[in-house]
């Protein structure tokens, strides 16, 4: 038996054990008990770990990476051209993974807050244009629509909170954006997969109704990414950003933003931030001469010259192992296998999922619990499962290390709470 990976001392012995699990993977029956080896937090059974969309535990894939970079820090007397070079790598890496017609069309930002409001606050419009969200949007997104009130940008949010609690969370598609579109309409701004319900919301029918009549489509896809196959040209969005610290396994402090390559001459000039990385036509001297400023004619007229290339480096290393090692759709359905598991587990307990049933619907990752008194929050958590409350009920994140004995814990332990006579629903 090959050793643990917890137990393995030094960076190399960490590296060699990591190419074992690689090549063990493809020959492997089960090779997602494998990669749960690289995830010690999960795989040393003190807790069961159900909060990936919080915020994942680290991998040695990431860890190893830092710490090289860290390595080449120390003794390196000029690393940085190296790491610049990686993080054009991590670029072509994230448009592979995404579809983006070019790497040039991937942008990095320094978090999905970023990248939403570098979009938004270049789109062009006039006083009283309109843009349309969900009430429930992520605050990240929303506020950054919020934001352009000021300017004269009507934000029309789209009620389902009410109509939820009455009858239940469903996926949005493009008739519930339809009532609240007119002619004055300039974009619709959504979530992919909310983080609150794990409804997966149709996106792909949302820009192919509306990006026709001249309406741009904007998307958080922050919990999406990692967890699900990604494609933004059958998607059809206008533009997308996105952390990788979630389903990407990243550390914070990278995102990154696509642009739809057709929607840059819509835009305004100049970008929202500009500096070296904004600007296509710069000096190799570094002087500002008083010419002209030419934009990138992509998405890379978003971008700062410097960003976060210690994150880079670990970004890189987890998307070449997720793209050729994991695979996307493997873990997305890996994912919904444990998700399948879990609603069988809690129906005899009477324990119900907010949200769609369907796959094409809900997340693979993402289960919302309808369970509200703070004394089930307190019992997981008093048994070392750890999960999320949020306004619907008890959110169960599952990543790529999880497996069917932490969805059995989770289900002993919540029928511990059933005997107690703990309440079920919102009562």
């Amino acid at each position: 038996m090959a050793p643990s990976l917890v137990e393995s001392n030094g960076d190399s012995n960490r590296t060699d054990a990591v190419a074992a699990i690689s090549k063990s993977a493809s020959t492997s029956p089960d090779k997602f008990a494998l990669f749960r080896r690289l995830v010690p937090v999960a795989s040393s059974g003190k807790v069961t770990f159900l909060n990936a969309s919080f915020a994942p535990p680290a991998n040695l894939i990431t860890h190893a990476a830092i710490t090289r970079y860290a390595n080449e820090a120390l003794q390196d007397n000029h690393p940085k051209p190296a790491w610049q070079i990686a993080g054009a790598e991590t670029r072509a890496a994230v448009a592979r993974y995404i579809n983006a017609p070019s790497a040039d069309d991937v942008a990095f930002m320094r978090d999905t807050t970023e990248g939403l409001s570098s979009f938004i606050r270049s789109i062009k419009f006039q006083p009283g244009d309109n843009v349309v969200i969900l009430d429930t949007e992520h605050p990240n997104h929303g506020y950054g629509w919020m934001a352009m009130r000021s300017f004269g940008l009507e934000v029309r949010q789209v009620p389902t909170i009410t109509a939820a609690e009455k009858s239940g969370v469903t996926a949005a598609t493009a008739s519930t954006f339809a009532p609240y579109v007119d002619e004055h309409t300039i974009a619709i701004g959504l979530s992919s997969i909310m983080f609150h319900s794990g409804q997966w919301n149709d996106v792909a029918g949302i820009a192919a109704a509306f990006r026709p009549k001249g309406i741009h489509v904007l998307v958080d896809m922050t919990q999406q990414v990692g967890f699900a196959d990604v494609d933004v040209q059958q998607l059809g969005v206008s533009a997308t950003a996105f952390g990788m610290h979630k389903g990407l396994n990243c550390p914070t402090g990278l995102a990154a933003l696509y642009v739809d390559p057709k929607v840059i001459p819509e835009l305004t000039n100049p970008p929202p931030v500009v500096g070296y990385g904004a600007v296509q036509n710069v000096r190799g001297d570094l002087l500002v001469p008083s010419e002209e400023l030419i934009f990138h004619p992509s998405a890379r007229r978003f971008e700062h010259l410097n960003m976060s290339l210690i994150a880079a480096a670990a970004a890189r290393a987890w998307l070449e192992f997720y793209l050729d090692v994991m695979k996307p759709k493997d873990v997305e359905d890996h994912l919904f296998r444990l998700g399948d598991a879990l609603r069988v587990q809690l129906g005899p307990l009477g324990i119900d999922i907010v949200g769609p049933t369907s796959r094409q619907q809900h997340a693979p990752h993402l289960y919302i619990l309808d369970l509200h008194d703070p004394r089930w929050v307190q019992l997981l958590k008093d048994n070392d499962v750890i999960v999320t409350p949020y306004r619907l009920g008890i959110r169960v994140s599952f990543g790529f290390y999880n497996n069917l004995d932490d969805v059995e814990r989770i289900s002993q332990v919540l029928a511990k709470g059933v005997k107690a006579g703990l309440p079920l629903g919102r009562q």
